[in-house]
Parts: structure tokens; C-alpha cells; sequence
């Protein structure tokens, strides 16, 4: 701690980034390398595995669709009649009955090879029973005698047999069997399926399916097209697809099984999986050592190497660099200090140092500025409190007049004017008390009786308010003089001629997530096209409004805006008239932010 505690600055952060910044990347580059290097040769091994085996299914069920449509013509009626009677009494004597057949089996086959798309070029049916002619899908099984895989199939008595026959095997095969096949290819796989007797289980022929190779495999196991898969078959002792390992019969074993299994055989790994039932064995190769060079985790953890290596000589470089200027600095406030703040640094960067060189400047002119101000605000806030108080009226003074006032007129027989000037001191005092944004809606309620009667002077009685609040309701708290431009907005828009009356009701209800307060009057209402301009101008209260709504509704313009400064966007405000027929407003408050006096 000592050999740390007496380096400079600029030493300590070169240490610092050296033991926790470069020193700790090169570690974990490598070790990001080694471990993505495993993980990727496992998921690889996966992934492969997974791979042959899906294909490995899918070509096991391909053969094994051909191996059940051949067994199927072998035991169908029309072939199993056909044969069976030519094998006992012979066909010579029959020719109408074997013409018919004859054509049944043909369209069968034609139909399956058509219609079942398994891969398979051409279908052959070699009797053991003389044939009058050969040819129409029908040859000797005298053809097939001298043939290496029919003696290998012999030999292994078995129902069905598949092999694969090699360029000269199968020239061999065609030219044996006196026909050609319309199949390109020069390599092709041999299905049979021996042809038994119903009753004495002999054997009257076998039906040979000729396939494609390349119809059959995929282009995996097609070189030309980078195809890494083969294909070995045990029994053909050859394989198809890409170049086999060499010594493969040495390196396969009789106990494998269809899960997937590996060989090793020189710098290569075979992954290799055996078909469930075919001795056919598809398997697939890559490099035995994984190079992971040319995988983008190598040019990462490279990268991440390089640049931490590249990151400590430039934080090296750029730090003592840095530190110079703010030392200069540093002995430059120094100077200043001692000369009385009279000076001011230098500022030629334009970098965190010298932002500290500006703020540093501006400060002596803000602490000055900040002692004017102060002075300037509290010289302001006398003043004004002195224009206060000299622009005061007391309040008392005009309920009491409004008070004598009301006795007055009561006194001279005036009820109606005496009530309505008591009214109006109610509402006087209501307004110009100054308790706050809130009111309970008990208070707001006889606030708007109050006004109701002090327009009755001015209305003959033509005005009659009616409410429906329920008890629950009148504490609760809502913002200021929400009802009362409510219900001047009314009387004034809505009794338009002398001669007629105006009912207005107010009915405050509680909703599940809201508050509903509704203003209805049955005065004169107001056009489409006016209640419009008035929807119009509270969502766009930046626009000036025409010429004929100037002052006009200025009330709803402040409950609008009040609503949404004080409820959020959730509080609504909408209006609802028909002319000639009244006007209903109504307000919706969240109710999670209503609360009792």
C-alpha cells in the first residue's frame, strides 16, 4: 500500500486500468474463447446427430413405403389369380381370361407408380412359369439367375431384399434382362419381393422395383453440391453419396443400433446411424480436430484482446496528456486566487477540463450577479406588499353593507330583493374567501342556489333549480366554482325569450372509476353546426374562437382547462344539445382522486 500511496495520480489510474481493465480482458477473452470453442463442438456434434438421425427416419420410411407397396402388388388379387393360374394349368388355354387380368395388373402398377412419387423408375414382374412373350412388366426369372444380388438373395430366403448395384452392376442387370429404364442414373437400387403361391407357398416370381438413387436421397448425400452425407449398404457391401471412410466394413460393427453412434478414422469423425429396418447405414463427416479459427468467437475474443491492449496505451497516453493541462490549470486559480478573483483562466479546450476553466471563469461573475439579484428581489417583494396592503379591502366591510342592504328592503316590504341581495352576500362570500382550491359539493350546491336567486331578479321568477344528490356524495371534495359558470352559462344561452321559463337540474352521481356531474336545462339549445365551433374551440383553445363566441363561453374554457390541470386527461368534459330542446353538460372525474372534507 505504501509503493501505491506515493505514485502520482496519473500512475495510479495506469495501475488501476492495468490490473482490473487489461489484465482481466485478456483472461476472459481466452477463456471466452476456450469455452465457446467446447460449447460450439457440442452443439455442432447435437445438432449433427440430430440431423442424420431425422434423415436416417425419413429414408427408412421412403424404403419402407416402397417395401409395403411392393408387398401389396405381390399379394393383390388380380396378380396372386393371374400367376397362380398360370403356374398350375397355364394361360395358353385362357386367352380372353388373361388378357383381362393381364390389363388389370398392368393399370395397377401404372397407377401406383404413378401415383405414389416413392422414387421408383421402373416396375418388373420375373415369373418362374414360361411365358408365351416377355415384355408388358412381365419377363422370365430365368434372367435373374446368373446375377450376383439374386444369389445373394437367394441365399438369405428371405420375403424382400434391397441392394445397391454400382455402374457395372448395372449394366450387368440391363442388359441381362434384355430391357432399359428411362432412370439417368448409372448407379440404381434393386427392390424384390418374392411372389408366393396362396396354397402351397411357392414361389411363381418376384417383383423388382428399380429406383433412383438421386430420387430417392437427398442432395446431402450429392457431391456436386457439397453433399458431405453416405450411404453404406451392408449387404451391397457399397455405399452412395460422399467418399467413404476407408476400412469402413472393419469399423462398422453387427451390435449397432438406429441411435446415433461415431467413428474415428484418421483426421476425420464420422457421426453414422443405421436404419431400423434396412442394413443401410447413413452417416455424415467432419474434422476430428475443431478449428475454431474460423468461427466468429475466435475473431472476438481476438478482437476483445487487441483492443484491450490498444485501450491501455492510449488511456495511458490520453491521461498524462490530460493531467498536464489540469495542473497548469491548477496553478493558474492558484494566481488568481492570490490576486483578488480580478483574473480569468484561459480557455483554449473545449473538453471536460476546459468546461471546468469556463464554469471556474463564470463563477466570480455569478456570485456577484446572484448578490444584485438578491437585493433587486428582496427591494421588489417590500414594494409589493406595501401596494398590498395599500389596495386591501377589508371583506367585512362589504357583508355588513350588503347586510344593511338586505334589512333595508326587507324592512320596506322589498322580500324578494332583500332575499336576493342576502344571495348575492353569500355568494360574495364564498368567492372571496380565500380557503383554498377545493370546495365540498354541499358548499358548491348552495352556492348555486344562491346565484339561481339572485337571477330571479333579473328573470321575474323564470328561473327553477332542481338537484338529485345523494347524501353520500356532499363532502366530497371537487375543484372551486366548477357549478356555478355551469349554470350562468345556462341561464344565459338558454332563456333567450322573455315570456318563457327555464328549468335547470343539477345530479351528481358516483360511477365505478368515476364521478358524474350533470347540468341539464330545457332552454333554446344550440345548433349542430354552433355546438361544433364550442367542441371545437375546448380541444383547440390555442385557436381564437369566431367573432360571435368572443366572452361568451369563457366559462367552459376555464372549467375545461381547470379539469384537465387538476384531474389529468382522464377527467372529461363533454356537451350534448339540441336546438330548441336544451343543453346538457356533463363531467366525469377519475374518482381515485376525489377525497372527503
Amino acid at each position: 500500500m505504501s509503493f501505491f500511496a506515493k505514485r502520482t495520480l496519473v500512475q495510479k489510474i495506469c495501475i488501476l486500468s492495468l490490473l482490473f481493465l487489461t489484465i482481466p480482458t485478456l483472461f476472459f477473452s481466452f477463456y471466452l474463447y476456450k469455452k465457446q470453442s467446447q460449447e460450439l463442438r457440442t452443439q455442432l456434434i447435437h445438432e449433427q446427430g440430430i440431423a442424420i438421425e431425422q434423415t436416417t427416419k425419413t429414408l427408412d420410411n421412403i424404403l419402407t413405403s416402397i417395401s409395403d407397396l411392393s408387398r401389396d402388388i405381390a399379394y393383390s388379387e388380380p396378380l396372386n389369380n393371374y400367376l397362380g393360374k398360370h403356374y398350375r394349368m397355364g394361360l395358353n388355354k385362357f386367352p380372353v381370361w388373361s388378357e383381362k387380368y393381364l390389363s388389370e395388373i398392368i393399370a395397377s402398377i401404372k397407377y401406383s407408380l404413378k401415383y405414389r412419387n416413392l422414387g421408383i423408375s421402373t416396375a418388373n414382374i420375373f415369373t418362374t412359369t414360361p411365358l408365351e412373350e416377355e415384355g408388358s412388366y412381365f419377363w422370365s426369372a430365368d434372367r435373374l439367375v446368373n446375377l450376383d444380388f439374386f444369389q445373394q438373395f437367394q441365399e438369405a430366403e428371405n420375403e424382400f431384399g434391397l441392394f445397391y448395384l454400382d455402374t457395372e452392376q448395372t449394366e450387368i442387370f440391363h442388359d441381362t434382362c434384355g430391357y432399359s429404364t428411362s432412370s439417368a442414373d448409372k448407379n440404381i437400387i434393386l427392390l424384390i419381393q418374392k411372389i408366393n403361391t396362396e396354397y402351397q407357398g411357392s414361389c411363381m416370381g418376384y417383383i423388382v422395383f428399380e429406383c433412383s438413387p438421386s430420387k430417392i436421397f437427398p442432395t446431402l448425400f450429392n457431391p456436386s453440391q457439397n453433399g458431405n452425407y453416405f450411404a453404406w449398404f451392408q449387404d451391397s457391401q457399397k455405399g452412395y453419396g460422399a467418399a467413404p471412410p476407408p476400412n469402413l466394413e472393419g469399423l462398422l460393427n453387427d451390435d449397432t443400433n438406429s441411435a446415433p453412434f461415431f467413428i474415428n478414422s484418421g483426421k476425420e469423425q464420422y457421426i453414422c446411424c443405421m436404419m431400423e429396418h434396412f442394413d443401410i447405414t447413413i452417416m455424415n463427416t467432419q474434422p476430428l480436430t475443431f478449428y475454431a479459427s474460423n468461427r466468429p468467437v475466435f475473431s472476438l475474443s481476438l478482437a476483445l484482446a487487441s483492443f484491450a491492449v490498444l485501450q491501455f496505451i492510449l488511456l495511458t497516453i490520453f491521461i498524462r496528456k490530460s493531467f498536464h493541462q489540469l495542473h497548469t490549470d491548477l496553478n493558474l486559480m492558484d494566481a488568481i486566487i492570490a490576486h483578488g478573483f480580478k483574473e480569468k483562466i484561459p480557455e483554449t479546450r473545449s473538453d471536460e477540463i476546459g468546461m471546468i476553466a469556463h464554469r471556474y471563469n463564470i463563477l466570480l461573475d455569478k456570485i456577484s450577479s446572484l448578490i444584485q439579484e438578491t437585493v433587486e428581489k428582496e427591494t421588489t417583494q417590500t414594494q409589493a406588499q406595501l401596494k398590498a396592503l395599500q389596495y386591501q379591502i377589508n371583506p367585512h366591510f362589504i357583508y355588513n353593507t350588503l347586510s344593511i342592504f338586505s334589512g333595508y328592503a326587507s324592512q320596506h316590504g322589498q322580500e324578494i330583493l332583500a332575499e336576493s341581495i342576502a344571495s348575492f352576500g353569500q355568494i360574495l362570500r364564498y368567492n372571496i374567501k380565500n380557503d383554498g382550491l377545493y370546495a365540498t359539493i354541499e358548499s358548491e350546491l348552495r352556492t348555486a342556489v344562491s346565484l339561481i336567486n339572485v337571477y330571479n331578479i333579473r328573470y321575474f321568477n323564470q328561473l327553477r333549480l332542481t338537484t338529485d344528490v345523494p347524501t353520500c356524495v356532499q363532502k366530497i371534495q371537487i375543484i372551486k366554482f366548477l357549478l356555478q359558470p355551469l349554470l350562468e352559462n345556462s341561464i344565459l344561452h338558454g332563456l333567450v325569450s322573455p315570456n318563457t321559463s327555464l328549468h335547470i337540474h343539477i345530479s351528481i352521481r358516483p360511477l365505478s372509476d368515476f364521478m358524474e356531474i350533470q347540468v341539464r336545462d330545457d332552454g333554446d339549445g344550440m345548433s349542430p353546426d354552433r355546438l361544433s365551433e364550442v367542441l371545437y374551440s375546448l380541444e383547440h383553445p390555442s385557436e381564437t374562437l369566431p367573432d360571435s363566441s368572443n366572452g361568451t363561453f369563457i366559462g367552459l374554457h376555464n372549467i375545461y382547462k381547470r379539469l384537465k390541470l387538476f384531474y389529468s386527461q382522464r377527467a372529461q368534459l363533454t356537451i350534448e344539445s339540441l336546438e330548441h330542446h336544451g343543453t346538457t353538460i356533463l363531467i366525469h372525474i377519475p374518482a381515485d382522486v376525489l377525497k372527503e372534507e
